[in-house]
């Protein structure tokens, strides 16, 4: 809940393939928990610009997805798009250096969020919004 900052009126994008635990926590169990719908898109390779274009044209709040995607993210330049709904980000799984939370605050305006835990767990620990 605090992590996520979800509400029941947001709806969370978590690009984590469904093998993952983190697919399960952040893309039923928790937004579940907190009444959040959940979007659902079916992306069988990662690609910076279905990325992008998807925050734009729908009215994603909280997105979430692998250090190394919010990389490649900022190497493409997200700063070209409007995420009019986007409001929270979130990442977990490795470190994320400060470059790119740098990068990502200038190209959307957003911080990101990160959170360390494991299968076993779920969040141990996390930097919350506020």
């Amino acid at each position: 809940r605090y992590w996520m900052n979800l509400t029941p009126s947001d709806i969370m994008w978590n690009t984590s393939d469904t093998g993952w635990v983190k697919a399960a926590w952040s893309s039923v169990f928790a937004p579940w928990i907190c009444g959040s719908c959940v979007f659902v898109h079916n992306m069988p390779q990662f690609k910076s610009e279905v990325i992008a274009e998807t925050l734009s044209r729908y009215p994603i709040t909280t997105f979430c997805t692998a250090p190394t995607a919010f990389r490649m993210l900022v190497q493409h330049d997200v700063s070209r798009y409007k995420f009019p709904s986007l409001k929270h980000c979130v990442t977990g799984g490795e470190a994320l250096n400060p470059e790119v939370l740098a990068k990502w605050k200038i190209q959307t305006g957003l911080d990101i969020n990160e959170g360390y835990g494991q299968t076993e767990t779920v969040t141990i620990c996390a930097n919350m919004k506020g």
